[in-house]
């Protein structure tokens, strides 16, 4: 079936870069996109357009469905610290 639709010339760009990247036509692309979407799991539905701010510091706000400790934050910093020395 044909039809058209509009696509903003940013994204048309990076789909023609994905389409010429996987040998294939910018529809292609468009349809693959499109199923993805369309099958994403139910918890990822929020896009940044959602994403509530904070009026104080207007950083976007993430559930992460678990509390983030400080000790949580202190550990990923500690493995980055190894990563980064090769530990």
């Amino acid at each position: 079936m044909r039809t058209t639709i509009d696509i903003p010339e940013r994204d048309h760009a990076i789909f023609l870069g994905l389409a010429h990247a996987q040998g294939t036509s910018l529809s292609n692309v468009v349809v693959e996109l499109a199923r993805r979407g369309l099958a994403a799991p139910a918890g990822i539905q929020e896009t940044a357009a959602d994403c509530p701010v904070d009026p104080l510091t207007g950083l976007g706000i993430y559930r992460s469905g678990r509390v983030v400790t400080i000790d949580d934050v202190k550990a990923l910093e500690d493995e980055d610290d190894d990563t980064i020395a090769g530990r």
